[in-house]
């Protein structure tokens, strides 16, 4: 469980801040980014206790990602559940904004030009990607809400489903694997941290 001893960030509590926001932290992390980058006296690094605390921490988005295997597989499961998916992907997009704006806030560290070349472009490359599958799950809830009725069925497909549903369902799919594709490179990524920090392969 991931609890900051400073009381910024209590990850098994809800944020009772006034205004607080996951979406608008995120961007505004984005932007923080942006600016550290530009800083080349150092490199990016990966906070592997953190990020694995968070990682382990965040049930509510694997709880979410479950339901949306049952219901989006098989097709008639998503067409019979449209107004559940909706509110799904939007959940998800929520999920994803806090899940990652914990990572940029407390899994990724600026440190000194000693650190490993090889890890700091890794871990560069993992970060910039947050953006990208955020902005995904985005339009996919915009998609999804925007699918409900009206199109003709696809032919060969279960006729309960329409095209912009199926389009909405194969664009799913594709973030899924790219999302897991990421999560999977970020544990190696700890796991390279971990070693490195205990000195593996010196």
């Amino acid at each position: 469980m991931l609890i900051l001893t400073d009381s910024r960030w209590e990850a098994s509590q809800p944020d009772s801040r006034e205004g607080y926001n996951e979406k608008s932290q995120f961007t505004a992390m984005e932007g923080s980014n942006m600016a550290s980058q530009a800083n080349n006296s150092r490199r990016l690094s990966v906070n592997a206790a953190f990020m694995q605390d968070i990682k382990n921490d965040n049930r509510d988005l694997k709880i979410l990602m479950d339901r949306l295997a049952v219901l989006t597989h098989p097709r008639e499961a998503a067409a019979n559940h449209w107004p559940e998916l909706i509110q799904l992907f939007s959940d998800l997009n929520d999920q994803l904004a806090l899940h990652f704006g914990l990572e940029e806030a407390y899994g990724y560290f600026d440190q000194a030009l000693d650190a490993d070349p090889e890890m700091s472009i890794a871990a560069e490359t993992l970060r910039s990607q947050h953006a990208v599958l955020f902005e995904d799950s985005r339009h996919l809830a915009e998609a999804a809400a925007h699918a409900c009725t009206g199109d003709a069925p696809i032919e060969g497909v279960t006729p309960e489903v329409t095209t912009a549903q199926e389009k909405v369902l194969v664009r799913y799919d594709s973030f899924v694997k790219q999302f897991h594709e990421h999560e999977e490179a970020e544990l190696k990524l700890i796991l390279d941290a971990l070693d490195e920090d205990l000195g593996v392969g010196d």
